[in-house]
């Protein structure tokens, strides 16, 4: 803060709040604040969460409803104030109403600085939700059928977590046959077919951090041109997972894309290579073909390639990875298609 002239931080009840304190609610109209300023940092909560938040360690000023929270707040005005990211534009806008602070900044800059190392507490906990994860994909595997619909089939790997008491870190994508082109469909009602390939790109959210991993399944054999493309995915993504420390981003990328390019699917290739992981299902660094981020050790980061043809299918192949001294992978299940 000190270095980049800011005087106070506001951290909502985001995954930023989770971080720095262990605490984690959804955003409510009431406003829920962390605030960090010079030597001192507390929380301004309505009177409903003084109890939970006393344990934390932090001061707390409440307030009951009718008052007006901001007045209980030791801000200066004209100060420079850096708002979380995800902090409703409501209170963003009471806040500067308020305060009226010479500089309104984001604090993504700083809180990105601080998370996107992990430590070998967090990795541990990141593997642990990877197991867990993959041995809920696993037992999904037996309740694949054909003509069960996508979105029935999404529920039911979602069902898998919740008898493993963790939760998805985001609403699974089931897709099948040519829905699998389009890669941020979740699910419709089609019901999947016999050699359909049918990607399934699912996560789980363990003490407070996100999982996130893509496979293909196919009831009965797929097609040679599904297992063609398949194969060119797969040595992408392999390939991507050779990255040694200090390469940039954007280096990452073209070691997966350079390969989709050279046998003539570059266009077909139509997202980025990964996204980093943590708290958050997607968050810093990105491995992206702008992306000239130096990745560093105790990065983590997905690297998922995907080749996509309109109207007929689609496939993924998702890890996770650490950067060490070079990438190291954080899952164990096979990258075969599964076949069912």
């Amino acid at each position: 803060m000190e270095e980049n002239g800011i005087d106070y931080v506001i951290i909502g009840p985001t995954s930023n709040m989770f971080y720095l304190t262990g605490f984690s609610e959804e955003q409510m109209e009431r406003p829920l604040l962390l605030i960090v300023g010079k030597g001192e940092a507390y929380f301004l909560a309505s009177k409903i969460y003084e109890e939970q938040l006393s344990s934390l360690g932090f001061p707390v000023f409440s307030y009951n409803d009718g008052e007006d929270p901001y007045s209980k707040l030791k801000i200066e005005k004209g100060s420079s104030i850096a708002v979380d990211d995800q902090l409703w534009s409501k209170f963003t806008v009471e806040i500067a109403n308020t305060f009226l602070p010479r500089k309104l900044l984001s604090s993504s800059p700083l809180m990105s600085t601080l998370r996107v190392r992990k430590d070998e507490n967090e990795v541990s906990i990141m593997k642990e939700g990877l197991r867990i994860a993959e041995d809920s994909f696993l037992s999904f595997l037996n309740r694949v059928e054909e003509e069960a619909e996508e979105c029935m089939l999404a529920k039911r790997l979602e069902e898998e977590f919740y008898l493993r008491g963790v939760e998805p870190s985001f609403r699974p994508i089931v897709t099948s046959g040519p829905n699998a082109s389009m890669p941020h469909l979740r699910c419709t009602q089609r019901k999947v077919k016999r050699g359909d390939a049918i990607v399934v790109d699912f996560g789980v959210k363990y003490r407070g951090y996100s999982t996130d991993t893509t496979r293909v399944i196919s009831i009965g054999n797929p097609s040679q041109e599904v297992k063609m493309v398949y194969s060119l995915i797969l040595e992408a993504q392999e390939k991507a997972e050779e990255a040694i420390e200090g390469m940039k981003g954007k280096e990452i990328d073209n070691l997966a894309r350079s390969i989709i390019k050279r046998n003539g699917f570059g266009s077909r290739f139509i997202h980025r290579t990964g996204h980093g992981i943590g708290i958050d299902v997607h968050e810093n660094p990105y491995i992206s073909q702008d992306s000239e981020e130096i990745i560093e050790r105790g990065m983590t980061f997905t690297v998922e390639p995907g080749i996509y043809l309109q109207g007929k299918f689609g496939v993924r192949i998702e890890d996770m990875v650490i950067m060490d001294s070079k990438a190291r992978k954080m899952n164990t299940l096979e990258k075969d298609i599964f076949i069912v």
